[in-house]
């Protein structure tokens, strides 16, 4: 079969037949024409090459619906195609873009994502950056892989002493930050449990409410937590994602619930910061403790958000998704609390659409009596009727990112992520390796990578 990798562009401006085109046009590529005219030809041209050359339907550029696939033609047309973590580019190869994977398998590469230590370090948390430089200078700077080297000082008692003030003071900062920027007090004493990113019901911020209102109900029957637990969302969702508001919306209902419970508010509360940015972001993630990554396995590409809380000095609780499967290789499995469903799980679950939401609601009473609080007297005396209703269908009806399957395990790692906090020394050595580790997830590797492998400038 001829080739594709270099095929000639100087043909690629031949327009088709007027003939053909209008029965192109007839099929789907109206709007195209319109928003697009000089385009559509050379779309065309290729489609032609590639239906010629493939018999396989799913590899075409423009279906048979008119549809035109921008991707597929990327990956015809391009040299290079990568994931962006390594588990997200051996999904990429094995299951989502296997049918160009069999035929270009020299394309396929990954580029683990990466993050600018320079905003994420030097700039937001200037305290650990200068106990850093104090210990092993300032070569990490342009070389983070050098922070490999503060592992060496994990039986250095003063050093992570300075660590721990270190995150007090940030917790301390951020405390007041939040009471200057929306009037809510919180305590810095507490543990500061944090999931920040995107609204979307893939990266699961209804099963971290679920976990809140299970903990309040166990509060209320008398088994309280060790320590007083902060539970912070930072996050925004598009204004047409119902879903995504009606999540928010509950978190809201859920943190006036908490505040004005004379017992709970001594053990726990729930905060969402307002209008979430970047400038909130430099405040928040030095100070989190616990770094809540737990999208469903297969689900997350990569995500940023966890390699930033990392190197601040917070330990993930997460799935073993995106980015996070590199974070456990890193630090190993006694420096981060992993749970729930392996991706390959949840794609066999997909394959054979076998998860039904509701035999796990019906078996779980923990899982049933968090769920059914949603649609309860107190949750609709602070809260709006059809929000909650309607999240509480879409969670029992369908739950298409899986939160029930993962709900009992979650609670379950968490408890031990809370009780590991206790152990104060154990815990400060944690967050030691997690820092020192960090330095692979540095923007400068993952561009010197592409330029290395893809670009070649």
């Amino acid at each position: 079969m001829r080739s594709l990798k270099n095929v000639s562009m100087s043909r690629l401006s031949e327009t088709e037949d007027s003939e053909d085109l209008q029965r192109r046009l007839k099929h789907g590529h109206a709007n195209s024409l319109q928003a697009v005219p000089f385009l559509l030809p050379i779309i065309d041209s290729l489609d032609k090459r590639i239906k010629k050359a493939y018999k396989d339907p799913t590899v075409w550029i423009s279906d048979k619906d008119g549809n035109v696939h921008m991707a597929h033609m990327d990956i015809h047309f391009s040299h290079s195609t990568n994931g962006v973590a390594a588990l997200h580019t051996e999904i990429l190869k094995n299951s989502e873009l296997k049918a160009f994977y069999d035929i270009y398998p020299e394309k396929f590469n990954n580029k683990t994502n990466g993050i600018t230590f320079r905003r994420w370090l030097l700039s937001c948390n200037p305290g650990l950056a200068g106990l850093i430089n104090e210990k092993i200078g300032k070569e990490w700077v342009k070389d983070a892989e050098k922070l490999k080297a503060l592992e060496g000082f994990s039986g250095d008692e003063a050093f992570l002493a300075s660590l721990a003030q270190i995150k007090k003071d940030n917790k301390v900062r951020f405390a007041n930050w939040l009471e200057d920027h929306q009037g809510t007090k919180i305590d810095p004493d507490s543990i500061f449990d944090v999931q920040s990113k995107r609204l979307h019901e893939y990266k699961r911020q209804q099963l971290n409410l679920l976990w809140i209102i299970h903990t309040l109900q166990e509060i209320r029957k008398g088994k309280v937590p060790a320590h007083k637990i902060t539970c912070i969302f930072g996050a925004k969702a598009a204004p047409a994602y119902t879903i995504a508001k009606d999540i928010i919306h509950a978190i809201l209902c859920l943190s006036k619930i908490v505040e004005n419970d004379p017992k709970a508010s001594k053990y726990l509360q729930v905060v969402m910061i307002e209008n979430y940015n970047v400038t909130a972001a430099e405040k928040l993630i030095p100070a989190c403790d616990i770094s809540e990554q737990i999208s469903l396995a297969s689900k997350e590409a990569s995500g940023t958000g966890n390699m930033k809380f990392m190197l601040n000095g917070a330990v993930t609780l997460g799935t073993m998704d995106g980015a996070n499967v590199e974070i456990a290789d890193l630090v190993g499995k006694d420096n981060i609390f992993t749970f729930g469903l392996s991706s390959d799980e949840v794609i066999k679950h997909y394959a054979k659409a076998d998860y039904v939401a509701k035999k796990y609601y019906e078996k779980d009473p923990a899982l049933k009596e968090a769920v059914d609080f949603l649609i309860g007297k107190e949750m609709l005396a602070v809260g709006d009727k059809v929000n909650l209703n309607r999240l509480y269908k879409e969670l029992v009806g369908k739950d298409w990112f899986m939160t029930f399957p993962d709900f009992k395990d979650y609670c379950k790692v968490k408890g031990e992520a809370l009780k590991a906090y206790e152990d104060e020394k154990s815990w400060r050595k944690m967050t030691l390796v997690n820092i020192a580790n960090a330095g692979f997830f540095s923007s400068d590797r993952t561009i010197k990578q592409y330029n290395d492998d893809i670009w070649h400038l």
